[in-house]
Order: C-alpha cells, then structure tokens, then sequence
C-alpha cells in the first residue's frame, strides 16, 4: 500500500471491471488493478510471465479449458493508469466473454471494483489531481469536440499549472504578512502598496478567467434552445426543419403541441438541446395550461430563445404576450423571427424594433425573414452560430464545472476581503482572508482528503472507469 496523506491509504486489494459498454461489438475490456492483478492474468493465459506494456495474443482460460482468445497487456507499478500493477484483457465483444472473464477473475481473488474506482485510486496515487479526473469525466460523458477541447487541456494538467503558479504567488503574501504581523505599524508603505498591487494583479487574472467561463460553460454542458410563438406561426415546423425530420406533429389546428418536444442537434461542434414549446394563449383548457406553463418552464432553463412571429398575420395581443414574456428574460440570447416570408407581409414590424431598442440582449438589430419551407432553417442556424463562435473561441484557461466555479468565486470574495483589511494595516485578518484563499484555490485540484467526499465525487464515474 501506498501512504498518500496523513488521512488516506490507497488501498491495494485487486479489483475487477468491465470497462467497455456491456454488449454487442467487436472488443470488450476487462481491467485488473492491485497487489495480485499480474497474477490473476498469468493463472487466467496459463502463461509464466507478461512483458510490459506489450501485447500479448492469448488463449483465457477456465482451469483448463480455453473459453476465448484475447489480448493481454500488462501496466506494472507505479507507471500505470492507477500507480499500481493494471492488466487489461482485450476479448471479444458480447456479453458472455468478458462476464466470464470477470467471474474468473473474482474466483482468483478480485472483488469488483467500485464506481470510479480505478480513477479515484489514480488521484490518490497522485497519477492525477482533481482537475484532472473532472476532465476525464467530462470527457467521457462529452457530446462535443469544442468541449473535448477544452478537457483536454485540463487533462494534461494547465488548470493544474495555474493552480501551483498563483498558490505560491498567494504564499508569497502570506509569508511576508505572517513575518511582518508583529510589526505591523512598522511596516513601509512602499510594501504595502507592492502587496496591494499584487492581489489587484491576481484578482484581475481570476475574474477574467471566472467571467470567461461562466460565458462559455455552454461549450462544456451544450445549449439549451426553446422556440417560442403563438400557436401555428410555425414553431413545429421549424424544429422539424432544423432536425431534418418529421419530429412534431404540424397541423393547422391551434394547441396541437400541448408539451414540450426536446430533441438535441450539433451546430460547430456544440451540442444544443432544442425544445418546442406550446403555444402561448389564453385558454380555458386545462391540459392546453399545463403545457403553457412548461413553455414558460423551458424559457427559464434555457440559453437561446427563438420568437417566432407570422408576418402574414397582423401584430395582436397574443404577440404582446410573447414580447412581455421574453422581457422577463433579460439574461437569455433572443433571436426575433418572422415566418411565412414567401406570403405578403401584413405584420407591422415597429413592435420588433422598439423591443429590440429596450432590450440589448436580442441577437440581431433586425428580425430574420424566413420561410421554413424555402431552407429558412439554414439561417436560423447561421444566426445561432454566432452565439456558438463568440463563447467557443479563445486558447485562454477556461473552468469547466460547477465546483472549479464556485472555488474560484470563493477565492475572489476572500481577495476583496484581504484587499480591505491591508488598506487598515491588519495583517492578522489579511493572513486569515489569504489563507481562505490558498485553500480555495487548492480545492480546485486538492481539495480536503475526506473519504467520504472521494466516494461521493468518484462515485459518478463509471465501473470500469
């Protein structure tokens, strides 16, 4: 076994997993990992021994009959995946080979691993730190390259250099403060003022990257897309056209869609979740209401809102709901559409214009004319992609989960608290507010070695991760 810290032994039983999918296909993976993995695979080849990381063409057996044929790899400690022996057995597809294989495998000793496990006995090896086994994570349940991207990055350990730099720039202040705290009244300005000018600096550094990720988490989590209008200016259609299938039902019949309808696309590489809402009206229907309120539900979790309104049809007041409605929704990108672009135009634009004057997050200065049955879905997306390109560009260091946030936000309070504090010479309080944030900051890649925290953040991952 190996020590890691003062409260957390990696334990060294040998534990067993499938780590593929579980069914039909060309390979399944079974993984070892601990103190008799290397020997659980020789008595499983019949064979004496394993070269390293090579790859071995064997027969698996059970006692003495062969039951498949497979690949066999061999990851000796500490040079593997979880810093102790790793054998992998790459069989064929299916469900009995590789069950069989784990069966044999707990026979000779293993037990089966637990959710995570593999990953979390890598971060107490000190394979991996924090960020990084949030990156593989992430990676695993990605629906995007752009976000594949960014993880990977992480995973090859940036987030973790700027944790280490700034962590010792952080020191550097407390180190000085905790020299210099008997002594406080003595100290020089000109050191003051260095250190003050040191936290702006780094406070300046962690607000961009904060504000920087909170703008672009739709990269990591995708985009939630509603489409909102009264009832038939063609909203089903629309989602139809951007899926390039007949999804919802289109009829000329007002309240046909009385759900919402949520099906997910990619646009550059970007995963957005669109979803049809019902019409907003008054009704005195009572299942009409109910999916009305889950319309306006789906605006409030959503990202992008498209506003669909007929331009064959005069302005009424079923439009000034839609308006009033989306008003309340200041935080949101809003694209204003007008369909049936192909009929004459009987919609009087001036109501689009004035909520696009009071309302400066709407995506286009003017509404976008289409005519779905004429490939108007083609600029609807073009117009999306614009949000897409704006949070999806840049090399800087980008969070990418909620925790990285919330670290970063606590760091950021405890500067604006450190920040106050020297201003008044108290360099007690100003240690206290900089050791708050060297924890913060370390949680990111770090954090308090409580093992039943670990259980809790490993025990999302999959078995065989």
């Amino acid at each position: 076994m190996k020590n890691t810290s003062s409260s957390t032994i990696l334990d060294d039983s040998t534990i067993v997993a499938i780590a593929t999918p579980v069914g039909v296909g060309a390979i399944s993976i079974v993984r070892l990992s601990g103190e008799f993995a290397y020997n659980i695979a020789l008595k499983l080849t019949h064979r004496d021994s394993l070269k390293p990381r090579y790859a071995h063409l064997c027969q698996i057996y059970d006692e003495n009959t062969a039951i498949d044929e497979a690949i066999v790899l061999f990851f000796p400690k500490p040079h593997s995946y979880t810093t102790q022996d790793v054998c992998e057995v790459q069989c064929h597809g299916g469900i009995s080979s590789a069950k069989g294989i784990v069966e044999l495998c707990l026979r000779l000793g293993a037990r089966l691993a637990n959710a995570g496990e593999f990953t979390k006995r890598a971060f107490l090896g000190g394979r991996l730190d924090l960020a990084q086994t949030h990156a593989i994570a992430g990676i695993i349940q990605s629906q995007s390259l752009e976000a594949n991207k960014i993880l990977m990055r992480q995973l090859k350990g940036e987030l973790s250099g700027f944790v280490k730099t700034n962590r010792e720039k952080l020191l550097t202040l407390l180190a000085f403060s905790e020299v210099n705290i008997d002594y406080s009244e003595e100290v020089e300005q000109d050191y003051i003022t260095q250190m003050q000018d040191s936290l702006q600096e780094l406070e300046s550094c962690f607000k961009h990257i904060y504000e920087a990720s909170i703008m672009r988490l739709g990269v990591i989590e995708g985009y939630t897309l509603s489409i909102v209008g009264k009832p038939n200016v063609g909203k089903s259609s629309l989602l139809n056209a951007l899926l390039m299938y007949e999804r919802a039902i289109v009829s000329d019949v007002e309240g046909t869609t009385r759900d919402t309808i949520e099906e997910s696309l990619q646009i550059e590489g970007v995963i957005v979740r669109i979803v049809d809402t019902a019409g907003i009206r008054q009704s005195p229907d009572a299942i009409e209401q109910i999916g009305i309120a889950k319309t306006k539900e789906a605006l409030d979790r959503s990202d992008v809102i498209i506003a669909l309104f007929d331009s064959s049809r005069a302005f009424d007041e079923k439009d000034r709901e839609i308006l009033d409605l989306l008003a309340t929704h200041t935080d949101k990108h809003i694209l204003l559409v007008l369909t049936k672009s192909d009929l004459p135009l009987a919609f009087d634009t001036k109501y689009l214009s004035e909520f696009v004057a009071q309302n400066p997050n709407v995506l286009q200065e003017s509404p976008l004319y289409i005519s779905i049955e004429s490939g108007g879905a083609k600029a609807v997306i073009e117009a999306l992609k614009s949000v897409i390109n704006t949070h999806s560009g840049g090399d800087g260091l980008i969070l990418t989960s909620h925790y990285q946030l919330k670290s970063l936000k606590d760091v950021l309070d405890s500067i604006t608290k450190a920040y106050d504090v020297l201003n008044l010479g108290e360099l007690e309080l100003f240690s206290y507010h900089i050791r708050d944030c060297i924890t913060a900051l370390s949680n990111i890649t770090h954090p308090y070695e409580d093992s039943q925290l670990l259980d809790k953040l490993f025990g999302t991952f999959c078995l065989g991760k």
